[in-house]
């Protein structure tokens, strides 16, 4: 009985309304390893979300209601997705900076910025499901309330991770996909089809606001002029560039949509399988952003050129690793989806492959956000460049390969969006980069070498985890540097970093 009051006191604290001015709890790597599971739960309930949908309602509903989800998700990127990253960096920075008054004043303009284009654009849904996803009016209900759900989702996880809160948040994650995840399938028992399934993640999502609102934010507390000016900038600089690489993916749903409804299907489980890939960069991006904003809020420079360097070789040892492993197993992992899609399909491993090239490049654009705005500018504009070079890609590509040009596109287009930050970081911050990106590059030309010669030789489904296993050692060899030092280099120098 002692043992479960203990854990009931432990739990009681995140139940309650966020503080602005709580402790940061934890080092940089415990809050990252909680932030994983916070996402690998709302991953999973998106995953399960598709799969059953793809089990029961079959291969051309899943493509709808994946359509209808692309939508509302795109929708959310134009203003409010940004905004609770703005907010999880200017939070943290005001923290770190210890400025009360500023943490007050941009917590209570970024929510009133999110509710503003929340509104907006959840009643946007309503004309642009109708019209241009080709949907029908009874539909869009659903998609505006998955919309406006989604928009306060972000914009509260933002908020609760730029004021350290990553236990917090990651115990509503937990418990929000548990609740999306049973409404979902009693919908599904009740004969429910099409975009009202999303129903289910509106709920889940909703629930999650309500539970991160930050409380006894002072109204009174006003921002400076220039300050406003910049909060408004950052975010609209933020959305071009969110839009173009995050939305980029979104895009090519509604593309495969129009194209064909059954090969939308084969596109939305092959992009459901891949995108929970990108957990582990999303999870240290969502816990090093706002890091690298209270360091530099701090004025120490040489521990953000740190975090910065050791958080790009985390990425590349580990995504390589799970990414070309899946590339490698890529037969084995869509036979999960059942005998009704294309297990032999390319777009799941040329998914992959883009979703590692983006993966890479997160922590130079965290950082160059951070630096300032105009090289966060600068990262915005190449994902812009990345987008056009993907829909140039699209035009000559589609007529002959259908959904497979539309997967090669989008590759083209986010290698452009990933490379140019990269580049751009590893020069600005005097990164020793050189050995780290050559072995990257000498690692998937080996990956891409073993994918060739495992469907030319028509190596046995069964024996793709060996192969991926043969790579995985080889890569370990090549990184056996990194294996030793990224442990020996993790310190906490301050409290809350």
């Amino acid at each position: 009985m002692s043992g479960f009051r203990g854990r009931l006191a432990r739990l009681v604290p995140h139940l309650r309304p966020l503080g602005l001015e709580s402790t940061t709890q934890g080092t940089i790597a415990q809050r990252g390893a909680l932030s994983m599971a916070g996402l690998l739960a709302q991953g999973g309930l998106r995953f399960a979300t598709s799969w059953l949908i793809g089990q029961v309602a079959g291969k051309v509903v899943l493509g709808t209601v994946a359509a209808a989800m692309s939508m509302g998700t795109i929708l959310a990127l134009l203003w409010p997705t940004t905004t609770g990253s703005a907010a999880s960096k200017y939070i943290a920075r005001a923290r770190g900076a210890q400025d009360t008054v500023e943490l007050h004043a941009v917590t209570a303009h970024f929510r009133r910025r999110a509710l503003q284009s929340g509104i907006v654009l959840s009643l946007l849904a309503f004309p642009l499901w109708a019209t241009v996803g080709n949907g029908l009016w009874p539909e869009a209900w659903a998609v505006s309330a998955f919309t406006a759900a989604y928009a306060g989702y972000t914009f509260t996880r933002g908020v609760q991770y730029g004021t350290g809160q990553v236990a917090r948040a990651t115990l509503w994650d937990i418990g929000c996909a548990a609740i999306g995840l049973a409404v979902l399938v009693a919908l599904l028992l009740l004969g429910v089809r099409g975009p009202a399934l999303l129903s289910a993640l509106a709920l889940s999502y909703a629930a999650y606001t309500l539970g991160g609102l930050p409380r006894g934010v002072d109204r009174g507390a006003t921002l400076p002029a220039g300050l406003r000016s910049e909060l408004d900038q950052v975010v609209l600089l933020g959305v071009a560039g969110s839009v173009a690489s995050s939305g980029f993916l979104q895009i090519s749903m509604i593309v495969a949509k129009n194209l064909d409804a059954a090969e939308a299907g084969q596109f939305a489980a092959a992009m459901t399988t891949a995108t929970p890939a990108s957990l582990l960069a999303v999870s240290l991006s969502l816990v090093l952003f706002p890091a690298l904003a209270e360091e530099w809020g701090r004025g120490d420079k040489a521990l953000f050129r740190t975090q910065t360097d050791q958080a790009t070789r985390v990425l590349v040892l580990a995504m390589v690793t799970v990414l070309g492993s899946m590339i490698l197993c890529s037969r084995l992992v869509m036979s999960l989806w059942g005998p009704q899609f294309d297990a032999e399909t390319l777009v799941f491993p040329l998914l992959l492959l883009a979703i590692l090239a983006s993966n890479i490049a997160t922590a130079s654009v965290n950082a160059l956000a951070t630096r300032s705005k105009n090289l966060m500018q600068l990262s915005s504009g190449a994902s812009l460049i990345g987008l056009a070079v993907g829909a140039l890609v699209w035009v000559f590509v589609i007529p002959s390969l259908g959904i497979v040009g539309i997967a090669i596109g989008y590759l083209a287009g986010t290698l452009v969006g990933a490379l140019v930050p990269l580049v751009t970081e590893w020069r600005i911050g005097g990164h020793r980069w050189g050995l780290l990106l050559g072995r990257a590059a000498l690692g998937l030309v080996l990956l891409i070498g073993l994918f060739v010669a495992e469907r030319a030789l028509g190596v046995p489904v069964l024996a793709e985890p060996l192969i991926a296993l043969l790579f995985c050692l080889v890569w370990w060899t090549l990184s056996r540097k990194d294996l030793r030092l990224v442990p020996r280099r993790r310190r906490t120098p301050h409290p809350s970093a």
